[in-house]
């Protein structure tokens, strides 16, 4: 009943961001915090859930933009079929790993590394494609039934739309069979090896699954910027994302929402203090996972827990003062 109403207040907020906030700029911002949201709740089902450290997600985000601007751009397609097959066509690419699932968690991140670095290097290089160095211009605004998303105000409650969608739906995935299977392989792979759960079936779908989503959310950033360009899917992003995952709280996706909404937030704030942002951006990261192991969503149960014998400690002391006066 708690959760409920939390997840009910936080979309009250969300809803409300962009008329309390009503610079374009910062519109433009919270955007782009939810286009993060999308991704790290993908790589919480791959790091969080499922226990597979992935450092490749940066380049299914990068081939759902590309497929949805040149679909739309080159091709004519509607904006809700390229985004569609922006997802599929990431999470198709996914099975190009099926093979290395079954490597130790390690070599597992070092062989996603360097698929991400494979799809960056073609992006770069294959000018046919994807324009090279010189990325892509004036991809066209989205348009859904006629209506045409043109502000950012627009824009924004599109991505709002499509964030609470994967949302709900990896919460309903999660508490499903499928979920509980995903948490049983992150504790033990031979104890749920012998309970009959297929590991590299499981594994492939997590990936499948944790694809489409950063397919998706690529396509919403490439028509939400509607420039591209090679540089913004490095491996780097990929870092990005996993510390999102990290900050926000592992196995919480709300806790992967928050952790994207505060990465992207947090160096906005600190522009005013110049070259010092990078550094107090990464004190707070480090001062934050200090205090709470558990990320974000884990400060939440701290402080209900500190919140009692706060208040018990101040109500003996106010029975102290009185039996004083008597």
């Amino acid at each position: 009943m708690q959760s409920n109403t939390v997840r009910v207040l936080v979309l009250v907020l969300l809803v409300a961001a962009p008329f309390i906030q009503t610079n374009t700029y910062w519109q433009h911002v919270f955007g782009v915090a939810l286009i993060g949201a999308i991704l790290a709740l993908g790589l919480q089902l791959l790091v969080g859930m499922a226990g597979l450290l992935s450092l490749g997600q940066g380049a299914f985000y990068g081939i759902g933009a590309y497929v949805s601007a040149v679909l739309t751009l080159h091709f004519g397609v509607p904006f809700g079929l390229a985004f569609l097959a922006a997802g599929v066509i990431a999470a198709i690419s996914s099975l190009l790993l099926v093979p290395i699932v079954k490597l130790p968690s390690s070599s597992l991140a070092v062989a996603t590394l360097g698929f991400n670095i494979i799809i960056y290097l073609f992006m770069l290089n294959e000018e046919w494609a994807t324009g090279g160095s010189y990325g892509m211009l004036n991809v066209p605004l989205p348009s859904i039934f006629g209506f045409e998303f043109t502000t950012e105000r627009d824009l924004y409650f599109l991505i709002l739309a499509v964030t609470a969608a994967v949302y709900f739906g990896l919460d309903r995935l999660v508490h499903s069979r499928f979920g509980r299977a995903l948490r049983a392989i992150s504790q033990d792979e031979d104890a749920a090896r012998a309970c009959g759960i297929s590991i590299i079936h499981y594994k492939s779908k997590c990936f499948l699954v944790a694809a489409f989503t950063a397919g998706i959310a690529g396509s919403l950033y490439a028509h939400h910027a509607r420039y591209l360009n090679p540089n913004d899917f490095t491996f780097n992003k990929s870092i990005e994302i996993l510390i999102m995952v990290v900050v926000g709280g592992l196995g919480s996706l709300p806790g992967a929402v928050i952790g994207a909404i505060v990465i992207v937030l947090m160096p906005e704030f600190l522009r005013s203090s110049g070259e010092w942002r990078l550094i107090l951006f990464g004190a707070l990261v480090v001062v934050l996972m200090g205090v709470s192991r558990g990320g974000i969503a884990g400060l939440a149960p701290m402080l209900l827990r500190l919140f009692p014998r706060v208040r018990s400690s101040s109500d003996a002391k106010a029975v102290e003062s009185v039996e004083v006066r008597r």
